[in-house]
């Protein structure tokens, strides 16, 4: 059993093996750093012997579908469902609050010149 869950998981350890970062001075920073991936690997393999494969799937599609609501280039995206899907919405951190463009002294860009930019619009010559 266990190494099934080991081939599954690929799981780094502290024993004579290596990690998946390489180049760390200590075996702790290179776990603390995996940590997030090791988690959702856990996660997965956990849902998928409780409910099958087709849940990883599904969780899947609708973490690609929820990544993919935009706005326009200058309105702020707030990725709620996104958020919400990946379970990020349940912990406020200093980003959530330091980090709000709303609040950023830089002015916005205008929303007509990188529209015509993102879209290919813009000509180098000018009219004048």
């Amino acid at each position: 059993m266990q190494s099934i869950v080991k081939k599954d998981l690929d799981l780094p350890t502290l024993r004579n093996e290596s990690s998946n970062v390489k180049g760390l001075s200590h075996p702790v920073e290179s776990i603390q750093l995996d940590q997030g991936k090791t988690e959702i690997k856990l996660k997965n393999f956990a849902m998928k012997n409780v409910f099958g494969t087709h849940m990883v799937m599904n969780n899947e599609i609708e973490k690609q579908i929820y990544s993919q609501f935009k706005r326009l280039p200058t309105l702020q995206s707030s990725m709620v469902g996104l958020e919400t899907i990946l379970g990020l919405d349940e912990d406020f951190d200093f980003g959530d609050y330091l980090c709000d463009p709303a609040t950023s002294e830089a002015p916005l860009p205008q929303l007509h010149t990188s529209m015509e930019h993102r879209l290919g619009m813009t000509s180098s010559k000018s009219i004048l």
